[in-house]
């Protein structure tokens, strides 16, 4: 470790990095700053890539950093480094506010920020196993374990096992008085499985990943885990391909978790409202699905992948209602969109590392569940389709349009599942398809933990339901039935 690496260490852990940070949060008053906040990072992380029963990629890596943002005659600066010494970070300082006055001639939608209360306060997640203190051995050991049995299965031409394992630490201050301390640890786990007979291939996948220690990894049973995901892909082989029309469709909780996230939680990320590329725009306190339905973003539940206590503007994380009862209540916001739409911030603005700023993030997002058995969902529905294992979706905001793509699906005949099917789409108009929802299963699961990508950052998420029974849902394939 060098010397500046044992300096900022010093720093994370004494007054001196304090009274740094509230020297340059000052400093940006002086200079002019209506408002200013700090964010300084430190972190360290490990991989393991094994592929077709070898180690593809051992990895690990530290990052340091921290970037100061102000607000100067209504416009943004922003300057990051990766060497926080006090000398650093008035250089930061100095260069978001030389940005923000240069920006501030041309900008003709000055920024602003909600007032909230500071905060003061130390807080770290809560884990089993510390993932620093497992031998690499046993991390690469046990991918290796579940690499094994992922490739195992006849027709399987290809296993991959991706494993991760971070932690770190950080500070966020600002003008208002906040001084925020902060420390955590993360897991994921993925298996990918190709499968082929010789002429047809198909793909499936698995993973998870929550704010938890090494007992994510410890917990998993390695057969219902990667062997069912293999088999998955092997079975995929024989099945049909897909039908094409309308159909009434019961989505399982991953596909109801891709769904709630790309279709509809993405237009309820008050930036979307705020730049008009939302079909939630003006429609709060209006109907926007069936009355069944409940949506929220809630990253206070222990555990998941989108679960943290305070963003990273420091604001303290709540269980946000987005839709109560099929009518819109609420959108997901930061400091500067709840001041410019009037509301209250929701603690939802996240960045992926100290050079970037801010945006409003979803955390784990949900449709709440209902009183459905599965089995009675099924009876109801005489004639459609069963949706399982969701593999990426799209949707384009502005529009209101969605496509999700699903691994497999299944006939619902008189009650029952019968021919299995390949290569499903599915795709609609956000807004339709929820008013178009019928039942809701007792059976809530959050299967997505995953990154989520924005405006060029990634950003910790997870998103669930249960099962979901839909009229009229457009389904796309390869054949006819």
């Amino acid at each position: 470790m060098g010397q500046q690496s044992h300096f900022f260490v010093r720093l994370l852990k004494g007054l001196l990095m304090r009274e740094t940070i509230e020297r340059v949060l000052k400093s940006a008053k002086q200079k002019g700053a209506v408002f200013a906040d700090l964010r300084l990072t430190q972190a360290s992380g490990t991989s393991v890539l094994v592929q077709d029963g070898r180690a593809d990629k051992v990895a690990t890596g530290v990052s340091q950093g921290a970037g100061v943002r102000v607000l100067v005659d209504g416009a943004w600066g922003f300057a990051p480094t990766n060497n926080p010494t006090p000398e650093e970070l008035e250089r930061c300082l100095d260069d978001a506010v030389n940005m923000a006055r240069a920006a501030a001639p041309s900008v003709t939608d000055h920024g602003m920020v909600a007032e909230v209360e500071p905060v003061e306060a130390k807080v770290a997640s809560k884990f089993e196993r510390d993932p620093r203190e497992v031998p690499l051995e046993e991390r690469v050991k046990n991918a290796y374990e579940l690499e094994r049995v992922a490739a195992s299965r006849d027709k399987v031409v290809n296993s991959l096992v991706r494993y991760s394992d971070s932690s770190g630490s950080s500070i966020i201050a600002n003008t208002y008085g906040t001084y925020l301390e902060s420390s955590g640890v993360r897991c994921q786990v993925g298996v990918r499985v190709t499968a082929s007979d010789g002429t047809t291939r198909q793909n499936t996948g698995k993973g998870r990943a929550g704010r938890r220690g090494y007992e994510l990894m410890e917990g998993l049973d390695y057969e219902e885990f990667a062997g069912k995901t293999a088999d998955r892909a092997v079975g995929l082989l024989s099945a049909q391909h897909a039908p094409s029309g309308k159909f009434t469709v019961i989505i399982d909780p991953l596909i109801c978790g891709l769904l709630v996230h790309e279709a509809f939680g993405h237009n309820s990320e008050a930036d979307a409202i705020w730049t008009g590329n939302s079909i939630l725009e003006g429609k709060l306190g209006q109907k926007v699905a069936a009355d069944c339905v409940t949506i929220t973003d809630d990253p206070t539940l222990p555990g998941l992948n989108g679960t943290y206590d305070y963003d990273h503007e420091g604001v303290k994380a709540q269980r946000n209602i987005i839709v109560e009862n099929g009518v819109l209540v609420g959108y997901l916001h930061s400091l500067e969109t709840a001041a410019r739409l009037n509301m209250k911030p929701t603690g939802s603005a996240r960045a992926q590392g100290h050079q970037d700023v801010p945006i409003v993030r979803m955390s784990n997002t949900a449709i709440e569940p209902g009183d459905c058995k599965f089995e009675d969902m099924l009876s109801e529905v005489k004639d459609g389709l069963y949706l399982s294992g969701g593999a990426w979706g799209y949707v384009f905001t502005a529009a209101g349009q969605f496509t999700c793509n699903v691994e497999q699906a299944f006939r619902i005949e008189n009650g029952k599942l019968t021919t299995p099917y390949r290569n499903v789409c599915i795709s609609g108009m956000t807004l339709e398809t929820l008013s178009n929802v019928i039942a809701l299963g007792d059976d809530k699961r959050f299967e997505l933990g995953g990154t989520c990508g924005k405006d060029g950052q990634a950003a910790p998420v997870d998103s669930g339901g249960p099962h979901v029974a839909i009229r009229d849902v457009v389904v796309g394939g390869q054949g006819e039935l």
